[in-house]
Parts: C-alpha cells; sequence; structure tokens
C-alpha cells in the first residue's frame, strides 16, 4: 500500500472510515487515490499513443485498470480477497471484509455526486445482486415502470454461487470517479448507498470525498547548468543566460541559387485540424 507522506496535509479521517478499517483507513484512502489516479494515467497514455481521436482507447485502458490498479495496491494488506465474478474479465477487491466497486460517475468536475449512476444503460444483474446481498438495507425506494422484464434472470443463477463464497456480512463500497482524457482524475468519493433502479441511479445514505493529494515526487523541470565561473551554485539557469550562438552570415551557393529545381521550397509541416469527439464512457 502506498504510504507516501502527502505534500499537504490530509483531511481527518472519518468516523465512517475508521469503523471500516480502523487505524489504517488514511492508508486505505491514500491507495485508492494512488490506484484509480493510476489508471486514469494509464488511459491517457493508451488514448495518446492510439492517435486516433476516437476515445476507445481511454474508455477501454481506464475500464480494465481501475480494476488491476486496485488488486495491485491492496496486494499485500491483511485482509486482502480477490473475487471474479461469473463471465467478468474483472476481479473485485475485498479489503477488511469492504467490497470495493469503482465505477465512473462522470466526465467533468461540476456534475454532483448527488447525481451519480454507477452505468450509462441498464444495470447488469452482477451490480443489482452486489447492492442486494452487500449493500445497506434499502431505505429509499424509487416506483416501479413496467418495463417489459422477465423477472427471472439467468445471469443471477450463475452470478450468486459465486458470491456466495463472500462472508454474509460483506459490505458493499461504491468507489465513484470523474476523469476524462484530458484532465485524467477529477474528483473522488467513497461511501453506502443503496441501488434506486434498474438505470443505475444509487442513493448515497453516506458519502464523502477522498482527496486527491499531490504526488511526494513531484517533475521538476531541468535546467542547463551555468558555464559562468561568478554564477552562484544554486542560481537557476535562465533562457538568456548562455553564450550567443554564432551568426555568421554567408553567401548561398551558386548552384543553389541557378538551379531552383534542385532546391524546391520547403513548406512547414502544419497539424490538420482535428475534430472533438465524445469521450467512451467506462
Amino acid at each position: 500500500m502506498d504510504r507516501r507522506s502527502p505534500m499537504q496535509a490530509e483531511p481527518r479521517m472519518s468516523s465512517w472510515a475508521t469503523e471500516r478499517f480502523g487505524a489504517r483507513a488514511a492508508d486505505v484512502r491514500r491507495q485508492l487515490a494512488a490506484s484509480l489516479r493510476e489508471a486514469a494515467e494509464n488511459a491517457q497514455d493508451a488514448q495518446k499513443w492510439s492517435r486516433s481521436d476516437k476515445r476507445y482507447a481511454y474508455g477501454s485502458t481506464l475500464m480494465a485498470r481501475r480494476y488491476e490498479a486496485l488488486v495491485a495496491g491492496f496486494r499485500n494488506e491483511p485482509g486482502f480477497q480477490v473475487i471474479r465474478p461469473y463471465r467478468s474479465p474483472h476481479h473485485l477487491v475485498v479489503l477488511d471484509g469492504n467490497l470495493f466497486l469503482p465505477f465512473r460517475y462522470a466526465e467533468d468536475d461540476t456534475t454532483p455526486i448527488s447525481e451519480a449512476r454507477i452505468s450509462d444503460g441498464r444495470v447488469s444483474a452482477l451490480a443489482r445482486e452486489l447492492f442486494t446481498r452487500y449493500g445497506p438495507r434499502t431505505i429509499y425506494t424509487q416506483e416501479e415502470l413496467d418495463l417489459g422484464v422477465d423477472e427471472h434472470d439467468d445471469e443471477l443463477d450463475e452470478v450468486r454461487p459465486l458470491l456466495a463464497r463472500l462472508p454474509a456480512d460483506t459490505r458493499l463500497i461504491p468507489v465513484a470517479y470523474a476523469a476524462n482524457a484530458q484532465a485524467s482524475l477529477l474528483r473522488l468519493y467513497w461511501g453506502e448507498a443503496e441501488l434506486v433502479d434498474d438505470l443505475g441511479h444509487i442513493h448515497w445514505l453516506h458519502c464523502e470525498p477522498i482527496p486527491l493529494l499531490a504526488a511526494s515526487s513531484p517533475w521538476v523541470p531541468q535546467t542547463v547548468p551555468l558555464d559562468r565561473p561568478d554564477a552562484a551554485p544554486d542560481t537557476a539557469a535562465r533562457f538568456d543566460a548562455a553564450a550567443e550562438p554564432d551568426l555568421t552570415l554567408t553567401r548561398r551557393p551558386a548552384v543553389e541559387r541557378e538551379n531552383p529545381a534542385l532546391f524546391p521550397v520547403r513548406s512547414e509541416p502544419h497539424d490538420e485540424p482535428r475534430t472533438a469527439d465524445a469521450d467512451e464512457r467506462a
């Protein structure tokens, strides 16, 4: 788990977080931020190297890496477990009996967390079962709409046996984040919530932000050492402090002037205008 000292003071731990994770609650919170920041940056790199205006590389990488980074971050911690639900390519992390469910709720930092949805479309059978089995007791319900959906779900019959391996007192912790391909990780929250409907709306019973603190080793631009003997050892190099280049002018060869066909004028490359495409939501 990442225990690096942050560059700024962290907010005090809430009684909810301390009740869930005890003395290491701060470490757990910090590692969640570090893992999801890593996942978001990996997705940015994938998008950059794809050289595509479409956001498929970003969305698919973020979808996979948000689970993988959590597994890697908590793997060596006491009380660590993983579960891979049936037909799912991803592993879910369980720590001290708390099951983390990461999801992206927004692509900007202005969408209220109260409007968070765990899915852009209909909720999967797995997500429904996680909230049913390990979420808080439902106190808020929305009137059901008749959508013509068969109440018997074959996928649930396949999911339930695997989830039954977890202790009955396992508790679900939704981990909601906002991120996009340009700005990386923007907001991060955790808490307790109940699933309201099949469209992914949730009702938070407890929700608190996870601080996104600066890294302990920020990137520092490199400076060019000065050759001036009178410069102080710790003086930062200036762009105008170096020796002036030799700008002696010479005549162009006659052959170039007399045979322009052999020396065509070169035009500088320019970027084609790009069109912005909607980011693929993970």
